[in-house]
């Protein structure tokens, strides 16, 4: 049996964060779209329209509920507050860079230490003091 690459991501929110209790699954996205959002690929990048086109697309599902208790479905997601979806989107953008706010260093991370590398020499060249003489 093989391994098969996580084929979502999902998103949840630290105690004291406004969103603590929110959770939130989305798609992965390839390494070409990546590229191409990022305009590396040679093109301009996305703009805002496209950006958040990507997010729509890639939202898989929440737990998020109106004030009636109601579960909201993710196809109303252009129709939430903005700064809740932009908080999403750049946490699904982070969580695509590798960046993660709470993840601990392992234990066995250097302390930052002094290199134990023995330092260089450094000597005038041909044995000159000023190397402009």
């Amino acid at each position: 049996m093989g391994f098969r690459e996580p084929s979502t991501i999902v998103l949840t929110f630290e105690p004291g964060d406004e969103y603590h209790g929110l959770e939130v699954r989305m798609r992965g996205m390839s390494i070409a779209d990546w590229l191409q959002a990022a305009g590396l690929d040679g093109g301009d990048g996305d703009d805002t329209a496209a950006t958040m086109k990507r997010f729509y697309d890639a939202l898989i599902a929440w737990n998020l509920e109106d004030e009636h208790d109601q579960p909201v479905p993710v196809t109303d997601a252009p129709n939430r507050d903005s700064r809740m979806i932009r908080r999403l989107n750049n946490a699904w953008i982070q969580h695509l860079q590798g960046v993660r706010k709470n993840d601990p260093l392992p234990d066995n991370s250097p302390s930052g230490e002094t290199s134990p590398a023995p330092p260089i020499p450094m000597t005038p060249v041909n044995g000159s003091e000023n190397p402009a003489s």
